[in-house]
Order: structure tokens, then C-alpha cells, then sequence
């Protein structure tokens, strides 16, 4: 961001300071809203459709084809997942949670990614290919389910 205020930004502080308190305060809430809205949106978006977790899924799901897959590789495979799941999710959230004050996080990612993540690692911790491979397809399903969730679509300019 440059140091440089714009026109827009003066008008608005022009305009900001002639309201009275009640107006000010009524403001400040309608962009909290605003921006509580968005961030959910960008979250959704940054984390199901993260094309490098997409292409780990993807690889994963090629593994599970084979019949002597390698748990420890698959281990590898879903631990990047979920550092890159939980990075991108944080970085989106600690953008936004300096500017809203007492931000909630978006639960729905965070529940997901909990839960789906735990479940994964409990499985491969166990060894059993069969539960694994059920698992990661299950993962998959979710995962794609969610990306394809309104808050979760690219919007594409044409």
C-alpha cells in the first residue's frame, strides 16, 4: 500500500466526519459486516481452490488406484496438505483479523480441516490401505463438495 491518500479516501473521511456519532457508529458496524462478509468469502476461495492442495488431492488419489501404495509417502502427501490448508487459511485470516476487531474465524474451514485432518492422520497412524483409501476418497468428496459451495466459487470476469 502506498503512503498516498486518494481522493476517494478524502471524500470519505469528509463525508465520516459530518455524520453524527449514532451515524458514525452505524457505519462502523455496516463495514464490519462488510468486511466480515468478505472475509468468509476469501477464505472459502483461498483455501478449495488452492490449485497446489488440488494437485497434492489429485496425487493422492492416483496413489489410492494402486494396490501397494506407500502409507509413508501418503503420510508426506497430507502432511503438506494440511500445512498449506492451515497457511493459507491463517494468512487470510490474520490479514483480516488486523483490521476487524474480534474477527471470528471461519468455522466451517476450521472444523473441516480439524476434523478431516484428524481422521486422516488416525488412519494412517493404523496402517490399514483399505480405511486409508476410504478416507482419502472421502477427503476428496468434501473437499470438493465445499470448493463448489457458493462462498467458495471464483468468480470469473468474461
Amino acid at each position: 500500500m502506498s503512503g498516498e491518500i486518494t481522493i476517494n479516501e478524502v471524500n470519505l473521511l469528509n463525508q465520516y466526519e459530518v455524520l453524527n456519532p449514532n451515524y458514525q457508529k452505524e457505519l462502523n458496524d455496516y463495514m464490519r459486516y462488510l468486511l466480515s462478509k468478505q472475509y468468509r468469502r476469501e477464505v472459502m476461495v483461498a483455501v478449495f481452490n488452492n490449485k497446489i492442495i488440488i494437485n497434492l488431492l489429485h496425487g493422492l488419489l492416483y496413489l489410492m488406484e494402486k494396490d501397494d501404495f506407500d502409507v509413508a509417502i501418503v503420510k508426506k502427501r497430507v502432511g503438506q496438505m494440511r500445512q498449506l490448508y492451515y497457511g493459507v487459511f491463517e494468512q487470510v485470516h490474520i490479514r483480516y483479523s488486523e483490521i476487524i476487531e474480534d474477527l471470528d474465524s471461519n468455522e466451517l474451514v476450521r472444523e473441516f480441516g480439524r476434523i478431516s485432518f484428524g481422521t486422516l492422520n488416525q488412519v494412517l497412524e493404523q496402517g490399514d490401505t483399505k480405511m486409508i483409501r476410504f478416507e482419502i476418497i472421502n477427503f476428496y468428496h468434501e473437499y470438493n463438495q465445499l470448493s463448489k459451495k457458493k462462498d467458495a466459487r471464483q468468480i470469473i470476469a468474461v
